[in-house]
């Protein structure tokens, strides 16, 4: 079936679910503004899930829908706010990463790093895609995983190109496939490194009023990211044999670093800032005694603004980066999904939808928390190979609370499973942005992402509710 079919299925069937829930008598345990609530949160759903319109426009349903049905207006009606939440706080986190992704690749920073990293690896294939794999992934935690992928696939298609006559085609499905699921993988490992933690850890902040910051996200993720790129790189490489390859030529990339000279003046400044914002996010708790109000979007906005205002040049007014420059590449579907999903979660929590979701599921209740952790895991993972995995965040964390409580789990738990299971999509190119981007080059076939992208899940749907359960929880003391 193709796309558009799927959009225009998408959209009659959204329609079709929110204007029954709204015609149906109310259900028992739900209010009729619950009711309305659960019928547009429906509604963007499903047009998440299909791309009936764009997922920036699916987003903003909500101030057209919420005041035309009822639910609440711009001044808060009814305990459910509107218009605040497209302005929460982690919005500007992102737009600052943004600011930081612009001038990195304006100034060939991220490129330098990527050759240097896949540089020092060695000549043997396998290395090599051990190159590209930690060099994705290294600059996916800091800017988004779509980014990473960007700026890491032109560097993989040139050295192919360069030297096609003494690779295999193994090699390069390896090396190309390697880089959306590096970046994928990497993302889990800071606040700033996927569309999805923003998301997940705004509606965590506002479902059940825990923060978690870059330092506690840092805590969660990076085992993740230490324990599965050593999987990802070791079945890429046996899955395409690349480790029983010769030794290949390394001099174009070698050449490729060197054509890059010097670094230049907006370079060193970019590094420096990138430098200095990654210390002050993690040493927040050395500091933040001191400045008591800043916040993980403080120091993102202390970046933006050190981009705009220090000079390159200042005789000849060139700044780092103009406001031009900046504000026409900040990521402002990623800003709006992020407000869209703030205003359905909280009128989900806030009108009883969750709770009343909730109350049938508590036959769960007798099993293992851990068998609990790996169905939710299992479901979320492949759920998201259909839509991308912030949709799936955005979409799924708002009822998990009211479930963990009908089971007796700590909320914390499946809101974290359901936000580390939804970036294990490898598979599709609609799972995420950079399986997308990949497959775009032409390099691979469908079958190729879904086979090796099928083992990639297998694995790490083994092992992350061993991570999640023995360190995770263990790391916040929760579910003890």
């Amino acid at each position: 079936m193709g796309e558009f079919k799927v959009r225009k299925i998408g959209f009659i069937i959204g329609i079709i679910v929110m204007i029954a829930i709204l015609v149906m008598p109310t259900p028992e345990g739900l209010t009729e503004i619950g009711q309305k609530v659960l019928a547009v949160s429906s509604l963007m759903i499903i047009f998440w899930m299909t791309e009936a319109i764009s997922i920036p426009a699916t987003a903003l349903l909500p101030i057209l829908l919420f005041p035309l049905f009822g639910i609440t207006g711009a001044k808060g009606q009814n305990d459910i706010q509107l218009f605040r939440h497209y302005a929460y706080q982690t919005v500007y986190l992102v737009l600052g990463v943004g600011f930081l992704a612009t001038a990195m690749v304006k100034w060939g920073l991220h490129r330098r790093i990527s050759l240097w990293i896949v540089m020092k690896v060695g000549k043997k294939p396998a290395m090599i895609v051990l190159g590209f794999i930690l060099a994705t992934a290294f600059i996916s935690m800091w800017m988004s995983n779509t980014t990473a992928t960007a700026m890491m696939l032109p560097v993989a298609m040139s050295i192919i190109a360069t030297m096609d006559k003494q690779i295999s085609g193994g090699f390069k499905k390896a090396m190309v496939l390697s880089i959306p699921f590096a970046a994928t993988l990497g993302g889990l490992g800071t606040l700033i490194g996927t569309t999805t933690t923003p998301t997940g850890t705004s509606i965590i902040s506002e479902t059940i009023g825990i923060q978690l910051g870059f330092n506690e996200w840092f805590m969660i993720g990076l085992p993740f990211v230490i324990i599965m790129l050593p999987v990802c790189w070791i079945w890429m490489v046996k899955f395409y044999k690349v480790d029983k390859l010769d030794e290949i030529n390394v001099n174009v990339i070698k050449e490729e670093y060197k054509a890059l000279g010097e670094m230049n003046k907006g370079e060193k400044i970019t590094a420096a800032i990138f430098a200095s914002a990654v210390l002050l996010w993690v040493t927040s708790s050395l500091w933040k005694k001191f400045i008591p109000f800043a916040t993980d979007e403080t120091i993102a906005m202390a970046v933006a603004m050190a981009f705009l205002i220090i000079p390159v040049n200042y005789k000849k007014g060139e700044y780092v980066l103009s406001g031009k420059e900046a504000f026409k590449d900040a990521p402002w579907e990623t800003m709006i999904l992020l407000g869209g999903s703030m205003v359905m979660g909280n009128a989900i929590t806030d009108a009883g939808v969750a709770k009343w979701i909730a109350g049938s599921l508590g036959g769960l209740a007798g099993m293992s928390p851990i068998l609990i952790i790996i169905v939710i895991g299992v479901v979320t993972a492949f759920i998201t190979e259909v839509t991308t995995n912030a949709v799936v965040v955005a979409s799924f964390l708002p009822v998990l609370p009211g479930v963990a409580q009908a089971i007796g789990m700590e909320p914390l738990q499946l809101m974290l499973v359901c936000m580390v299971a939804a970036n294990f999509g490898f598979m599709l190119p609609p799972a995420t942005p950079p399986n997308a981007i990949a497959y775009s080059t032409g390099a691979f076939e469908i079958s190729d992402l879904m086979k090796a992208g099928l083992g990639l899940k297998i694995l790490c749907l083994i092992l992350f509710p061993l991570i999640m359960y023995f360190i995770t929880f263990g790391l916040f003391g929760i579910g003890a």
